[in-house]
């Protein structure tokens, strides 16, 4: 039997109430030429048996069933072992994909062949539909790699990779939570990781999500990312508390607006350093500096009036040029 080109890849843990759905994505893809491994995580639903029933109907679908939990990237590690495909397409068992997202992805690395994986924009959606925003990802990796220390736009279930590229990585770190996002920074520090600049990945928000249900972990396992990308990228060992921080002024949250704004000066120092950056790239980032002000003081504004008045008259008076595009992509 020849290998399939594509491996479609979930690692899933009581997923019986939404996997169906997942699944029923890839039967309508345009391209026909893949696998899909569904690695069970110890699931003590009904996950097997909907599993199972794919498998009797397309024999493209296989299933791993692991006895014990070890949590979804050590299922993923077993799932990459186990795939035959040049290229992983990954989906989590809750989460809706297009029929054209495996072509769009693979026609995407074909035409970019310095890049070894992708990702898509993505929208979410819930039991009301699809929610009308698109989460957009910074356009090359010398951008978006600058800007994962201050947050992680994209997710797995809008990636795809050559399976040979996460093998050279050494595959997942067997933790909990938060290794998609320490997969975005190692793509990015070696120029691996391009974006495809179209919806193709639809993510479900439920209130059993992981990273809902485990907001603290995931939270706390990102720190150890981010800290472990700062020193990659820039030789520098911040605290603990200094880089929560700047998650929490990248996230645009609340927080006091002086120590916000020294934050992202401090950023702004870092990524103009940078030896590799093109003008438009500095371009660029200097409209997300921009955005990401006006983010904070706005969601600042109710509860420190004077102090974001103060800085919007200066980020009007310093920054407009780079706010007002940054401001009209945003929309």
């Amino acid at each position: 039997m020849n290998a399939p080109h594509v491996t479609i890849l979930t690692a899933v843990r009581n997923g019986a109430r939404h996997i169906a759905s997942t699944l029923e994505c890839a039967l309508r893809q345009t391209c026909a030429d893949w696998e899909y491994i569904v690695v069970d995580d110890a699931s003590t639903d009904e996950t097997i048996g909907i599993v199972e029933e794919f498998q009797s109907r397309d024999s493209r679908f296989r299933l791993l069933k692991r006895a014990v939990s070890a949590g979804p990237y050590a299922a993923a590690n077993d799932g990459l072992r186990a795939a035959r495909g040049k290229y992983v397409v990954r989906c989590d068992a809750d989460d809706h994909f297009p029929p054209q997202r495996i072509e769009r992805q693979l026609r995407f690395l074909a035409d970019h062949p310095e890049y070894r994986a992708c990702v898509s924009y993505w929208q979410g959606f819930n039991e009301k539909g699809i929610i009308p925003r698109t989460v957009t990802a910074p356009r090359n990796p010398r951008i978006f790699r600058w800007e994962l220390l201050l947050r992680a736009p994209s997710l797995h279930s809008a990636v795809c990779y050559e399976r040979s590229a996460i093998e050279d990585l050494g595959g997942y770190r067997e933790l909990p939570l938060s290794q998609d996002y320490r997969l975005w920074c190692e793509l990015t520090r070696r120029g691996w990781l391009g974006t495809l600049p179209e919806v193709l990945c639809y993510v479900r928000y439920h209130e059993t999500r992981q990273t809902h249900a485990n907001a603290a972990l995931q939270t706390d396992l990102g720190l150890d990312v981010l800290s472990d990308h700062m020193i990659a990228l820039t030789g520098e060992r911040w605290s603990r508390a200094d880089l929560a921080a700047l998650r929490t002024v990248g996230l645009g949250r609340t927080m006091p607006v002086d120590r916000g704004i020294e934050l992202l000066n401090r950023w702004d120092r870092l990524w103009q350093a940078a030896a590799d950056l093109t003008p438009a790239d500095r371009q660029e980032l200097a409209r997300t500096s921009a955005f990401r002000r006006w983010k904070h003081l706005r969601g600042n504004a109710r509860q420190q009036p004077v102090p974001v008045m103060m800085g919007l008259l200066k980020l009007a008076t310093t920054r407009s040029h780079f706010l007002l595009p940054a401001l009209r992509e945003a929309r």
